[in-house]
């Protein structure tokens, strides 16, 4: 994705002023600034300008200008008309860009943890202990010194075990996550393997689904609405908590699940079990279908006889 994908239009232009907005918020925390309150502060907008290469003079004009009330603050309709101006667009298109890519990997680091997490978490405590975590330290190829120098580094208060955030954070950072990433897409790979089955199946039943119920379908993506009948049959609780999964698992943030993303979404911890028993129920109903059939051919064959 290239600011070439992003041309100046209203459309993209609130896709970018949200992005940005929302980073500066540290909702993403890409620009390493929080403003208190939904309004958008000169700290932040400060920040902004900074990053794009402005000095304070030049940054405190633009500052004015976008206070449209004078307020002090600006919200999201001030921030996004300065957003669209033509002379600024091209600037925040290539650094709403940035943010999404670092998003994007965040994404896939905290995905890569929690299944590292997971997998190590034998006694299911949500808790690692230094036993536990020493079976990540050998299949990364650690020997003792340096197992215990990455427990020290990971264990950051101190407590003698590793709560989700403190190992997420271990994961993500960067002198770790080249070799936790391939520990990562080891564990994936096995899983996927022995999920692939399970996920296919799912996958093509939601394909019939979105055809009796008039949804478009691409044959290899999934879009919200078969992802959110495959949740309902899951036993979700709202469509909020279905799209909040459905983000985490369009990886790419394309907007649609592709089979690849299906199979990793599959091969999750907290999902093999729910997907192996809607598997189940879907081979059940299919074999009394195909009883039925038989059984029909069968009296008819038996009429034919009798006639």
């Amino acid at each position: 994705l290239s600011s070439i994908d992003l041309p100046h239009n209203p459309k993209n232009v609130q896709i970018v002023a949200t992005e940005l907005f929302d980073a500066l918020h540290g909702k993403a925390g890409d620009l390493d600034t929080k403003d208190a309150g939904d309004p958008l502060g000169w700290q932040g907008f400060a920040k902004l300008c900074q990053t794009a290469g402005c000095d304070v003079i030049r940054a405190r004009m633009l500052w004015n200008d976008a206070d449209k009330d004078g307020s002090g603050y600006l919200d999201r309709h001030e921030f996004f008309l300065f957003c669209a101006r033509q002379d600024i667009y091209p600037t925040v298109a290539k650094m709403a860009i940035e943010v999404r890519k670092r998003n994007l990997q965040r994404k896939q680091r905290v995905m890569a943890a929690d299944e590292l997490f997971d997998y190590l978490d034998k006694d299911g405590d949500k808790m690692l202990s230094w036993e536990e975590f020493k079976v990540l330290c050998r299949g990364a190829g650690c020997n003792a010194k340096q197992a215990m120098a990455c427990w020290n580094a990971a264990d950051s208060d101190e407590s003698g075990e590793l709560d989700r955030a403190e190992f997420r954070k271990f994961v993500s950072s960067e002198s770790i996550w080249p070799e936790m990433r391939r520990l990562y897409m080891r564990l994936r790979d096995m899983k996927q393997h022995e999920t692939k089955e399970v996920a296919n199946l799912v996958f093509e039943e939601l394909k019939s689904a979105a055809a009796t119920s008039n949804i478009d379908f691409n044959d290899d993506e999934l879009t919200f609405k078969q992802f959110w009948l495959l949740c309902k049959k899951a036993g979700a609780s709202s469509e909020e908590q279905a799209k909040e999964i459905f983000k985490q698992t369009d990886q790419d943030d394309s907007g649609s699940i592709s089979r690849k993303e299906f199979y990793i979404f599959c091969a999750r911890s907290d999902v093999r079990p729910v997907m192996k028993k809607i598997a189940l129920m879907i081979t059940k109903r299919k074999k009394k279908v195909k009883e039925a059939f038989l059984e029909l051919k069968k009296e008819e064959g038996g009429k034919t006889e009798a006639s």
